[in-house]
């Protein structure tokens, strides 16, 4: 699954209102670069929601954010053309374009990042997109109780499988900072509940693990 898609098939199964979940813009970006690629990473995912959602202003205002952020990382003069070419498809309403357009991007910005030897930072932006789309969807499931297949807020359990071995590429240093340590601890903490619902996860599930990833954006990504 790519990140691209999947909040176009929780759409198809939910009653999500997509507005409900825009976020204030995350402040300054820090001098913490491990914690500055991670929150680059959810204003990624934060232009997945605005797509979903068909909201040229927000996806051009979420645009600006990221360009922010890509700069302090030494990536923004490469990443700018594609950024202003996918603000100008939301203008116009092609958001299919649009949308093929912010996952090059995502992928150009990990690529440079690994040009660059930051390997940490690249894994850290693909962890901080994952990790931002997975708090909207369970944040979706959990407000429509009507949802049958709860699943779908986190994608699969192999999902969860795939960040916890991203996180387990990290040099030692990066898994040791205090901030970025509570990546690992909430996706372990996530995965056994979601392994000992077996097939049939509750709503409690899908709350406690909306609670932990909204506990984690918040220190990683707005202080």
């Amino acid at each position: 699954m790519m990140p691209g898609d999947f909040l176009g098939i929780v759409a198809q199964q939910t009653k999500a209102r997509w507005r409900q979940h825009f976020r204030t813009p995350p402040p300054t970006p820090s001098t913490e670069r491990l914690r500055v690629a991670f929150t680059l990473g959810s204003v990624v995912a934060d232009s997945f929601l605005a797509l979903q959602a068909a909201d040229a202003q927000q996806f051009k205002n979420n645009n600006q954010e990221l360009l922010t952020y890509c700069r302090v990382l030494g990536v923004g003069e490469k990443v700018t053309p594609g950024v202003l070419a996918q603000s100008k498809m939301a203008e116009t309403g092609d958001w299919p374009a649009a949308r093929k357009q912010v996952a090059e991007s995502q992928q150009l910005i990990e690529k440079l990042l690994n040009d660059q030897k930051d390997e940490d930072l690249a894994l850290l932006v693909e962890l901080g997109v994952w990790l931002r789309l997975l708090e909207i969807s369970t944040a979706v499931v959990s407000n429509d109780p009507e949802t049958q297949n709860k699943t779908i807020s986190i994608g699969s359990v192999q999902l969860l499988d795939d960040l916890k071995t991203y996180f387990g590429k990290l040099r030692e240093t990066a898994r040791g900072d205090e901030y970025i340590a509570r990546i690992g601890a909430t996706l372990d903490q996530i995965e056994r509940h979601w392994q000992d619902a077996q097939d049939h996860p509750t709503t409690d599930v899908v709350n406690f693990t909306f609670e932990k990833l909204r506990f984690l954006m918040e220190r990683l990504t707005m202080q």
